[in-house]
């Protein structure tokens, strides 16, 4: 059996008023599953890597409801049992001028209610060669700043590659253990991070040179997580005064790859570009691609997730290569 992308996260259900209305307009309510992680895993799914998805569950039709949809993808499962509830959230979809918003209902979620010694890390990671997290988990509660570290050294010590998203959720992290005074122990395990400037500042106390934005963070994120081989970002830069352009970076040993600008002007959904970039770099970099050609490929599922609603990114291969071929822009394929 092919060795797995082993992923650590929540699995929501995402509820959404239809064609950019607000909550206050809606009278109905569109059904996504979410999730940072379960996002990535189905991207992994339909690129051809085997996948597990870990996570922790009530026992209902709801929570049965949301796992089907991972099984339609092919992924394979490792789900703790446990009372609670399934997590929500609401997500008003921006247009134009504005912004999406995020409405989380996830308290008392089974997820947020697991204990370190839960979930056997020993037996699960067997079946992987690589391990991936991100920094909504432990925002959650201070029990899950151990069950992260739990799985991370049962990881480290089965030597998986480990990978994460920092992910920071301001509205998320309000629990009595600051984000600096977790974040830099957890993080310091990964092989590979998707940072931004913005958490890297927050998590690790780091202060860029502002001319030099993303080598001076890859440089200092280094400094301070010696063990980090990669660190990628993606940046989304204002092109002219009608559009914007979306790039990826990837860092490596010192030297920094970038990959070519997508147009990003009409934006379908936001939601899940971060997922499917990191699902691209994931991918390239498990079979052992070179970082310029790692970096092309991830930006380019990042890229094609705004065109696509819901939190999956739904592209498969053919597409991805083939919108890298387009130079961003669409063409009718006959």
């Amino acid at each position: 059996m092919p060795k797995k992308v082993i992923l650590f996260g929540e699995y929501l259900l995402r509820l959404t008023p239809p064609e950019q209305q607000k909550l206050l307009q809606a009278q109905v309510l569109e059904m996504h599953w979410a999730g940072s992680e379960a996002n990535v895993g189905v991207s992994l799914s339909l690129l051809g890597d085997a996948v597990m998805y870990v996570t922790c569950l009530p026992q209902n039709t709801l929570a049965q409801t949301g796992l089907a949809q991972l099984y339609k993808y092919n992924i394979t499962t490792h789900v703790h049992w446990k009372e609670g509830r399934v997590g929500l959230f609401f997500y008003e979809s921006g247009i134009g001028v504005r912004s999406g918003k995020v409405l989380y209902d996830r308290e008392p979620s089974s997820f947020s209610l697991l204990q370190k010694g839960e979930l056997n890390w020993n037996v699960i990671l067997d079946e992987g060669d690589w391990f991936h997290w991100s920094g909504i988990t432990p925002a959650l509660t201070e029990s899950l700043i151990d069950v992260c570290e739990e799985a991370l050294l049962a990881a480290k010590e089965k030597r998986l590659f480990i990978s994460a998203d920092f992910n920071y959720r301001s509205t998320l992290w309000n629990h009595a253990v600051p984000c600096r005074d977790a974040m830099p122990k957890l993080l310091q395990y990964c092989d590979l991070v998707l940072a931004d400037v913005d958490a890297a500042k927050l998590y690790l106390d780091v202060a860029p040179d502002a001319d030099h934005l993303v080598e001076s963070t890859c440089a200092l994120i280094k400094e301070m997580l010696p063990n980090v081989q990669y660190i990628a970002m993606t940046m989304r830069n204002q092109s002219s005064e009608a559009g914007q352009t979306y790039n990826g970076y990837l860092w490596q040993n010192g030297s920094l790859v970038t990959s070519k600008p997508y147009p990003v002007n009409i934006v379908a959904e936001r939601m899940g570009t971060g997922d499917a970039f990191m699902a691209g770099l994931i991918y390239m970099l498990r079979n052992k691609k070179e970082p310029s050609e790692a970096i092309e490929f991830a930006t380019a599922c990042g890229a094609l997730k705004h065109t696509i609603t819901g939190d999956f990114n739904l592209a498969g291969k053919e597409e991805i290569e083939g919108l890298m071929t387009q130079s961003g822009y669409a063409k009718i394929i006959r």
